[in-house]
């Protein structure tokens, strides 16, 4: 997976523009299977394949900006972002507790 954050859309009011942008994770333990598709209409099968198998996790985000905040800017806020979630999830998909329960008497299942 080389792609991290794809641009999808911006829009604007007048002062202010967003920016929605799919951002995409790398799992590699608790992967959860997706029926979709990407956001994105130019994800390759491969691009999809990956996201529906749960091996890569797709999150959309917006990212509202002032009108006039320069490209690279705007760059450089969606790839923070991207790092600071991707450092969240370590890897780790939304499954990796599916199933782990509590016992008063045991503990922890797992």
């Amino acid at each position: 997976m080389a792609k991290q954050v794809i641009v999808l859309q911006r829009s604007t009011n007048g002062t202010q523009q967003t920016i929605q942008a799919a951002f995409w994770f790398a799992i590699t333990s608790g992967a959860a299977p997706v029926t979709a598709n990407s956001a994105w209409a130019g994800a390759s099968a491969a691009e999809n394949q990956a996201i529906q198998n749960g091996s890569v996790l797709e999150e959309v985000q917006a990212l509202t900006v002032p009108i006039g905040l320069a490209a690279a800017n705007i760059k450089a806020t969606l790839q923070q972002a991207w790092t600071e979630r991707n450092n969240q999830l370590a890897g780790i998909g939304p499954n990796v507790f599916s199933g782990v329960f509590f016992d008063s008497g045991t503990g922890w299942s797992a």
